[in-house]
């Protein structure tokens, strides 16, 4: 993702979801290097408004844990372990019980 090389793909490859909550740092070695909210605007088109972007992980766990309702399927994509977001995530959705 760092590369850059198949952002132009982004948009299309996540057209299907109801919902994106993306992260891309905007400095340091975490970096993209590349603007996330940009690649991920042709989501946004028509009003559409189902892509987020942030640059802080903590604040997406946030607003995921906030959108998501009973019965919703949650999918996390990483080439690691993401800062611990699996469990954050776990976490932040059992604290709504």
């Amino acid at each position: 993702m760092k590369l850059g090389v198949m952002k132009a793909q982004l948009p299309n490859s996540l057209q299907a979801a109801d919902k994106v909550f993306a992260f891309g740092a905007s400095s340091g070695k975490e970096s993209l290097g590349w603007d996330l909210n940009e690649v991920l605007s042709p989501l946004n088109a028509k009003q559409l408004n189902k892509a987020k972007a942030f640059d802080e992980l903590d604040a997406l766990v946030l607003a995921v844990a906030e959108e998501a309702k009973p019965g919703d399927h949650i999918l996390v994509m990483s080439n690691g372990g993401f800062g611990g977001v699996h469990q954050k995530i776990l976490k932040a959705l059992e604290g709504k019980k």
